[in-house]
């Protein structure tokens, strides 16, 4: 499995599946674990199959196949109520810090990640 990152990769498991499916359509995994702080800590996660990748935090390959991982941290003006969640990006420094120590994505390009 090839790393080309500054940033700590995660161990990423991803169901034979979708990497099958990754391999036939020529196409990038793209992984976005996310943590939205607000009046508590949220975790949430997207994956999807591309083409091209522009910007990310970690590039693995993954069976033959190139998977990136973004992580994104947002935090939310306000904690729901009349005002909504309106998300804001939090700047994040030290990303190293908050990348998760693993990711699963299953075939349906749902997932989950962890920090133990």
């Amino acid at each position: 499995m090839a790393v080309d990152s500054a940033v700590r990769a995660p161990e990423v498991e991803i169901d034979g599946v979708l990497l099958e499916r990754a391999r036939k359509e020529g196409k990038a995994i793209v992984l976005y674990p996310t943590l939205k702080f607000s009046c508590l800590i949220a975790k949430r996660f997207k994956a999807e199959l591309r083409e091209s990748v522009e910007d990310y935090d970690v590039k693995k390959s993954i069976g033959g196949v190139p998977v990136f991982i973004k992580f994104r941290a947002v935090g939310s003006r306000f904690c729901g109520g009349d005002r909504g969640f309106e998300e804001v990006d939090f700047p994040v420094l030290e990303p190293e810090r908050f990348m998760p120590r693993w990711i699963r994505v299953y075939s349906d390009l749902s997932g989950e990640f962890g920090y133990k």
